[in-house]
């Protein structure tokens, strides 16, 4: 299971926000839908590279000029990540194989490490002196990149203020996507991020089939609202869902791609028992398992849950 690539502290989040507004600000973005990510790199003063670093054409013109050893080095690098800032030339590339929706994001992060002033001090510095950032100053910064990426995408809690008029479910998110131009992926981990009620979104692999589990899917991640960490400290869902698992039911089979609402039972830290609703939503990339708590149920009375 990936780790949270959005956790900040209180600070830490405060100067990203700080940041995000302060473009959205500029960029004149507020209420415009979808979110205009070309007057936002505008406002940043930043502008897409003509030729990308990730077109085959610039890595083999590349290679001509410095050589074939210093080619792969390129390609070895380019395969880890998807965009990348240069400093000096207040430019970023962005592999434009990926989709639409990640293109914007990609955008939108990259923009966060020039933008977010810490950041683009230090890689000022670390490009004139020919240093590396640390792996843990690294992580921190796609952090906050993400973050910010996020705020503004979302336009702060513009999104979330907008879904909650909606009773609770799966489709909410995946139309407002559309709205802000978002990926469905982006949009369903906002809903639950900002939502006020004890939620989560449990995402899968594509499903597979096992001889002897049936049909599973591993577990990629899981994005919880914070009443749901404050009263399920201990949920913890495991790396591969099968069909001995409750959540199993909620994914979509065969050309399905959505689940019928169903109920289960779930332990919170106390030993309480809570019903659960959830559903299920499917895309080639992932698959999404909604949960959200109805009501309490007993005390000290155990109904089978995901662990």
């Amino acid at each position: 299971m990936k780790a949270d690539d959005h956790s900040l502290g209180r600070d830490q989040y405060q100067t990203v926000h700080g940041a995000a507004i302060k473009l959205l600000d500029r960029s004149g973005s507020w209420g415009r839908f979808p979110t205009p990510v070309d007057d936002v790199l505008s406002a940043a003063k930043l502008t897409l590279a003509p030729i990308s670093a990730f077109d085959e054409t610039a890595v083999q013109r590349y290679i001509r000029h410095a050589g074939v050893e210093a080619g792969r080095f390129l390609k070895k690098a380019l395969d880890k990540v998807l965009g990348i800032f240069d400093v000096h030339a207040d430019v970023i590339h962005i592999d434009e194989s990926v989709n639409n929706e990640k293109q914007t994001f990609l955008k939108l992060h990259e923009t966060g490490h020039k933008e977010i002033p810490h950041q683009s001090r230090l890689y000022q510095w670390i490009q004139d002196c020919s240093k590396h950032l640390s792996p843990e100053a690294a992580d921190l910064f796609e952090r906050e990149a993400n973050t910010f990426a996020s705020i503004v995408l979302f336009q702060d809690d513009t999104f979330s203020n907008i879904t909650a008029e909606y009773e609770f479910g799966i489709k909410v998110p995946i139309k407002y996507s559309k709205k802000f131009g978002a990926s469905v992926y982006a949009s369903i981990r906002e809903y639950v991020r900002h939502n006020h009620r004890a939620c989560a979104v449990i995402v899968l692999e594509p499903t597979e089939y096992n001889k002897t589990l049936g049909v599973c899917a591993k577990v990629r991640r899981v994005q919880c609202s914070s009443n749901f960490d404050a009263k399920f400290k201990t949920f913890a869902p495991p790396q591969m869902l099968t069909a001995l698992d409750e959540l199993s039911k909620l994914i979509p089979l065969g050309k399905a791609r959505m689940s019928k609402p169903a109920g289960f039972g779930l332990l919170d830290d106390r030993g309480d028992t809570h019903e659960f609703i959830g559903e299920g939503f499917a895309t080639p990339y992932n698959t999404f398992i909604l949960i959200h708590a109805v009501t309490t149920l007993s005390s000290k009375i155990f109904i089978p849950s995901i662990e």
